[in-house]
């Protein structure tokens, strides 16, 4: 099963866990690793990489993460070419439960595109959808 590795500024990682669990409770192989503004970074590369390890069963391990070219994403692409992983960056609660849903049925690489497309999905205007404009 393929581990997933939620890499955010501040609270925000752990916040997409509460939703999850609201969803579909606790979830094994799901983690979260926040960095704040007095986080050492070169600490926080060092624990990123130990969460990868650790999550990683053989199946690789996804990690999303809330900013392009923010600290959280360059320590994640940092590691891309030594660990077992893909990154994708612009992380939404729909992002990580389809990739909770879909983590059996696919490659991580696979896995990682498809995350894409349920996060996008996701996003409409409202009204328009709605037919209200």
């Amino acid at each position: 099963m393929t581990g997933i590795l939620l890499l955010t500024h501040g609270q925000f990682c752990e916040g997409i866990i509460e939703g999850v669990k609201m969803f579909m409770g606790e979830a094994e192989k799901l983690e979260c690793l926040k960095l704040c503004a007095d986080d050492d970074v070169m600490i926080y590369r060092n624990q990123v990489a130990d969460h990868i390890k650790k999550l990683d069963d053989g199946d690789g391990v996804l990690i999303l993460t809330d900013l392009m070219g923010g600290s959280p994403y360059n320590v994640a692409a940092s590691w891309l070419n030594q660990l077992s992983a893909e990154c994708v960056t612009g992380v939404n609660l729909p992002m990580v439960l389809e990739a909770l849903q879909a983590r059996e049925d696919m490659p991580v690489q696979e896995l990682a595109e498809h995350c894409i497309k349920a996060a996008t999905d996701g996003i409409v205007n409202v009204r328009r959808h709605l037919g209200l404009s």
